[in-house]
């Protein structure tokens, strides 16, 4: 899904500003750790932890993403 794209642009991320964000179905959502290794690994500059729920966003976590994202903007 998302990966075949991300090979693509890794090895342009140095120096870059990168927010991870998404959604699971089953267990912890432990995909996010790979992915924010990745990004550093890659060199990019990790905007806080990933944004993650689980299946659909409850009204809450909708709030929390749209914050997550005003925050990032201003990172």
């Amino acid at each position: 899904e998302f990966e075949p794209f991300f090979d693509q642009v890794e090895r342009s991320l140095t120096n870059k500003k990168i927010a991870l964000f998404g959604s699971y179905g089953w267990g912890e959502g432990e995909w996010m750790d790979a992915w924010e290794t990745r990004v550093i690994d890659a060199g990019a500059t990790l905007y806080d932890k990933g944004f993650k729920v689980n299946s659909t966003p409850s009204s809450d976590e909708e709030v929390a993403c749209i914050e997550f994202g005003e925050a990032f903007a201003q990172f």
